[in-house]
């Protein structure tokens, strides 16, 4: 099929929710570059450098929370594009706190869904799901209609906001496309983000000559995807009528060991090392074993295919770092 063309975005009304955190910023990023009309909605204006507020240059700041039916439903009107992107990330920490997980993630996705239906039902909405919907030892590659088996409470309200888009499609006409997306990694995550983001986690540590802590041998395989190539989907995705209704894998399609990947970036960093230690229980509880995405159904549909390899992805993510760190 014939790739969407990016420039349908050209003076559309977009909303990104969560537009200052990691892949959100990268996506706000690439919305300007193709000219949408753009808002944000977000609990904070955190500290970046450079200047924020001159990157962000004409972009409409909802400042709140996206549990919060007043903000959320002044936000939404008009938009043409929704990519809900706000919530709170992290296997673990969801099983420790799992009621914080169902309020943030579940009630999150709710309100912006009621808020649509009454506001704006011909909206359409982007929603980055995880890997984490998926069971163990599933048969690689893992395509869509693999069985989903989360270990996760994160992994579960992630399923479960994927079932409350396709539903309100049905029945409100709320269109909605969800993007099972694998590993990401790239430029602009926070130190702090390093609940999730374990291979940013392992750059900052690198360059700061530090310890990458492996578990066990490291041998486990992942698909570690680099957030341009996840843009780009998002984008599509957005855009194109294909995509309505549809779940898609999103990954480079490639696995690689966690160990391989903490020595490529100790290697390209020139510092740090590798920790080797014992699973500790509360990460083995939540460790699904190798996993790596086919992605020809996004493929066949969008056009889309992961276009950045990983190694050299992570020498850009490292260079970039280190500028940073003059």
């Amino acid at each position: 099929m014939t790739q969407p063309n990016l420039a349908a975005y050209s003076e559309k009304q977009v909303l990104v929710t969560g537009g200052l955190g990691f892949m959100g910023f990268n996506l706000v990023r690439a919305l300007q570059e193709v000219n949408a009309r753009l808002s944000i909605l977000s609990r904070s204006w955190p500290e970046r450098p450079g200047s924020v507020e001159s990157i962000l240059a004409g972009v409409t700041f909802f400042k709140g929370d996206v549990r919060d039916p007043t903000v959320v439903d002044e936000a939404v009107i008009g938009c043409d594009v929704i990519f809900h992107l706000a919530g709170k990330s992290g296997s673990i920490a969801s099983n420790a706190s799992p009621l914080d997980d169902l309020d943030v993630n579940s009630r999150g996705m709710l309100t912006l869904l009621e808020s649509c239906r009454r506001l704006n039902p011909s909206t359409k909405i982007v929603f980055p799901s995880s890997r984490l919907v998926y069971g163990t030892n599933a048969k690689l590659p893992a395509t869509e209609a693999t069985p989903t088996a989360p270990l996760s409470v994160y992994g579960i309200h992630k399923l479960a906001a994927e079932q409350y888009l396709l539903l309100y499609q049905r029945l409100y006409g709320v269109r909605a496309s969800v993007l099972r997306i694998t590993n990401p990694y790239g430029p602009f995550q926070s130190p702090e983000q390093n609940r999730y983001g374990i291979v940013n986690w392992f750059v900052h540590e690198a360059m700061h000559d530090r310890a990458l802590t492996v578990y066990g041998k490291g041998a486990q395989l992942r698909d570690y995807v680099h957030v341009d190539d996840v843009v780009d989907a998002m984008l599509l995705a957005g855009v194109a009528p294909e995509a309505d209704g549809r779940i898609f894998n999103v990954g480079s399609g490639r696995g690689v060991s966690f160990l391989a990947m903490a020595e490529h970036i100790i290697r390209s960093a020139g510092r740090g090392r590798v920790k080797h230690v014992e699973w500790p229980p509360n990460a083995a509880l939540v460790e699904t074993g190798d996993f790596v995405a086919d992605t020809s159904l996004i493929g066949e549909c969008l056009g889309w295919k992961a276009a950045i390899p990983l190694e050299s992805g992570l020498e850009d993510v490292i260079a970039g770092y280190g500028k940073l760190m003059e």
